[in-house]
């Protein structure tokens, strides 16, 4: 459940830019203070584990004038009510920072809480004020990179049907029309932070179909008709999983996620070996499925992930002034 925060922090230590979000740089930690014999004052290095509650990331909304983005969740075991005071603390203490950026008491001042575990939307719809809330998702992944359709970067096949040849790629700006058309609330800055930046220039692929006869070695990639895509959200999440209308069923969005899913896991391996290479923890590639998608859900099982059970997640805008 704390993916998106890990993600997120992982995603700002190599990268030369900042989050798509202006300031997403305050790191909120809620965690049990107990006091220390030796008298020292407690820090972040030396709160232990199980005193962990809480930990997110805050920032402001890049273009926003009223909203703030929080991303965070509740560390595993603790219980329904200390969850939710470690909420109520951590939005507290943003409510504190924010008029720095802009009116607290203002009407459209809210925070917005991505991927917020459904538990937690119950409490803040039942403490709080929401402005709005966005579809249910659920949460698959896996610590294993797909291997069904042997697929990588610059891979290439045949159709036997149509006879088109189908070539991985990356994403290109000429993409970029016909993308924004086919995906759901995705704007031309966010589209150019997840496909043209570092890290996510090397997180993303573009599916294109060459007509029959064609040789794509030779032939330029605008003669390649885009067909299927995904890349990488801010958290490192797989995002944007589409395929064009007349390329459907010929399981190009389960080759795009082995792709994406291949690169985000050696992604982690090398840029954190000390963390991953032990085997301890192993790097995870994780999405969210949107309720009711269903072939969304077929691909994501096909490719080998596997549905997080017991919590479901949810886009929230709190009102700041409720907090």
């Amino acid at each position: 459940m704390v993916m998106p925060v890990v993600g997120q922090l992982v995603r700002s230590t190599v990268s030369p830019k900042g989050s798509y979000y202006e300031s997403m740089d305050h790191l909120v930690v809620v965690h049990r203070a107990a006091p220390r014999s030796d008298g020292e004052q407690l820090t972040l290095a030396t709160v232990a584990d199980a005193d962990m509650v809480l930990i997110g990331m805050f920032g402001t909304t890049r273009g926003s004038q009223d909203e703030g983005t929080f991303v965070a969740c509740p560390t595993a075991g603790r219980s329904e009510a200390e969850a939710n005071e470690a909420v109520r603390l951590a939005l507290a203490a943003i409510k504190a920072e924010m008029p720095r950026h802009l009116d607290s008491q203002a009407e459209s001042s809210c925070i917005l809480w991505p991927d917020c575990p459904t538990p937690i939307v119950d409490f803040v719809k039942a403490e709080m004020r929401l402005l709005w809330e966005d579809h249910v998702y659920d949460l698959y992944t896996t610590d294993k990179a797909p291997t069904k359709f042997g697929v990588g970067m610059g891979s290439s096949w045949v159709d036997e049907e149509t006879g088109e040849t189908f070539v991985i790629d990356i994403v290109r700006r000429s993409d970029f029309e016909l993308m924004l058309a086919n995906l759901y609330k995705y704007d031309p800055e966010y589209l150019e932070f997840i496909t043209q930046t570092y890290p996510f220039t090397e997180l993303n692929c573009m599916i294109r179909a060459y007509p029959k006869g064609a040789d794509p070695t030779t032939a330029s990639h605008e003669q390649g008709e885009p067909a299927a895509w995904a890349s990488t959200h801010y958290d490192l999440s797989i995002a944007g999983l589409t395929t064009m209308e007349r390329f459907r069923r010929r399981k190009l969005a389960a080759k795009g996620v082995e792709v994406v899913s291949h690169l985000q896991i050696e992604f982690m391996r090398k840029h954190f070996p000390t963390v991953f290479d032990d085997g301890a923890m192993p790097p995870l590639s994780f999405g969210m499925v949107k309720d009711g998608n269903d072939a969304s859900v077929r691909t994501m099982k096909g490719c080998g992930f596997s549905k997080l059970e017991g919590v479901r997640f949810q886009w929230i805008g709190i009102k700041l002034s409720s907090v």
